[in-house]
């Protein structure tokens, strides 16, 4: 497999006896699960790669707890001897082509996946050895990430001491991450704190603001429509949109369509919008090839929406069978994926063209079933060449910060309507943004009892969720114009 970037796993360190707890800190609830499993679905969420979950006290315990979580276990039996012999055992579970790890406590459950997401990206800015958040005040906290330079002396500690032991003799190597708000850092050290800080952060159940929406990014495929089919709510919907004079964008990791083929087929469904309100995972992929190498050759696989998404942003397009070599292969979603198509794809990916995909979506929803996505294709290609693709599309950043960028919003007024917990949710989750799962499409209720994947709110469809804010509009008195 070709690294394509920086990897960066996360270490949980959840083998202590909790003393003063007289019970498993582990197993305490927060947002109806354990301590352990929110650790974990954070990092899972931030995208950390992979999540290693160290276990002692309690192991046999905890570990059913984890079982159906994308995480490995590993077990201390040496951890009353202290914090080092976690550290240890996490370290040695490390894959040896992981670049840094974020170490972890259970106890800090107010810590989101965008932060530890701005960890991984100060980190790459830096490149120092070792990043720790502080405050305005100057006030240090954990997680600390360290790269791997470091790893070899973090497993020669001994003793119950962590990995601050290095900080004096590394001084130089450190990093500080800016922390505006210290509150995430706050531990669960004794009951009290536990069920103070549960009380004060409303940790028993989420709630969505609608009051605080000033733009939506919203799915097109699932969400608004399914084949060629309008979903219940459509017009209604963007009734509410204007009437709120909310800001908007339609963005899809269908990248067979062009844009204006999407305003069409909006038209033909009643909807009056424009170009400048969509965006898809080819435009996604174009702008990541012209932003690194401007004027770069690809051979591309998709519908129309691949080939102007190219032509658009100066990259050569190639589409041809014997096409002999090219800088990017771009996989979209193919209604005629062929298998010359794919032997030219293999080809040029194992001649060293870097491979890239639209969306990682395995399926597509269509009006009553559902048929292979890209995901399928772009699987299909790193079967045959062994290299996974860099993603272009949803749960990957750029659609959404794109979309915000054209809008003017921030991530916390972004509202993401989505009906993928693994792409549209995952997204907006990974960048701070309020999320809403319609059970129009792909993901239904019944997968949230096992999903590390937590969005806002579920809602039934877009006619309940118009319903919704509507009478929040009136009990809140919001200084908008709403029109019934």
């Amino acid at each position: 497999m070709t690294k394509t970037q920086p990897i960066v796993a996360a270490v949980i360190l959840a083998a202590g006896g909790s003393t003063r707890f007289g019970r498993p800190k582990q197993l305490l609830t927060w947002n109806h699960k354990p301590l352990i499993a929110q650790a974990a679905d954070v990092a899972w969420s931030a995208g950390l790669d992979p999540v290693i979950v160290v276990v002692g006290a309690y192991a046999d315990t905890v570990i059913p707890v984890m079982a159906a979580r994308p995480v490995r276990i590993v077990r201390n039996y040496r951890w009353q001897e202290g914090m080092s012999s976690s550290l240890h055992v996490g370290i040695a579970a490390l894959p040896p082509d992981v670049d840094a790890a974020i170490f972890m406590p259970i106890d800090q459950p107010l810590i989101t996946p965008r932060l530890l997401q701005m960890y991984v990206h100060h980190w790459q800015e830096t490149c120092a050895g070792i990043l720790v958040p502080q405050t305005t005040e100057g006030q240090h906290g954990s997680p600390v990430l360290f790269s791997r330079r470091y790893f070899e002396e973090l497993a020669g500690l001994s003793g119950d001491v962590g990995g601050r032991a290095l900080f004096a003799q590394h001084n130089d190597d450190i990093a500080h991450l800016p922390i505006s708000d210290s509150a995430w850092m706050t531990d669960i050290d004794t009951p009290a704190t536990y069920e103070q800080l549960r009380l004060s952060t409303g940790a028993v159940s989420g709630r969505l603001d609608f009051s605080q929406i000033r733009g939506l990014v919203c799915d097109m495929d699932g969400v608004l429509w399914r084949g060629q089919t309008a979903l219940p709510g459509l017009k209604d919907f963007f009734r509410l949109i204007h009437d709120l004079d909310l800001k908007y964008m339609l963005v899809t990791n269908n990248s067979s369509r062009t844009p204006a083929q999407y305003v069409q087929k909006l038209a033909g469904m009643g909807i009056s919008t424009t170009t400048d309100h969509i965006l898809n995972s080819a435009i996604a992929a174009a702008r990541h090839i012209a932003d690194r190498q401007p004027g770069a050759s690809v051979f591309a696989i998709g519908g129309p929406g691949v080939r102007e998404a190219t032509v658009a942003h100066g990259l050569e397009f190639h589409n041809e069978a014997d096409t002999e070599a090219v800088d990017y292969v771009v996989v979209g979603w193919d209604r005629d994926l062929t298998w010359k198509k794919l032997a030219t794809a293999t080809r040029l990916i194992l001649n060293g063209a870097a491979f890239i995909g639209t969306n990682p979506d395995k399926t597509f929803p269509l009006e009553h079933t559902l048929a292979p996505g890209n995901g399928a294709q772009t699987a299909a290609l790193t079967a045959a060449t062994g290299i996974e693709p860099v993603m272009a599309g949803k749960p990957a950043g750029p659609l959404y910060q794109q979309a915000m960028q054209r809008m003017d919003t921030t991530p916390e007024t972004t509202l993401v309507l989505g009906d993928r917990l693994d792409t549209d949710i995952l997204g907006g989750i990974r960048l701070g943004m309020p999320t809403a799962l319609l059970l129009t499409g792909i993901s239904q209720a019944h997968e949230l009892e096992d999903s590390p994947i937590r969005p806002t709110a579920v809602i039934k469809d877009l006619a309940t969720l118009v319903q919704k804010w509507r009478v929040t509009c009136r009990q809140s008195g919001q200084p908008h114009t709403v029109r019934d």
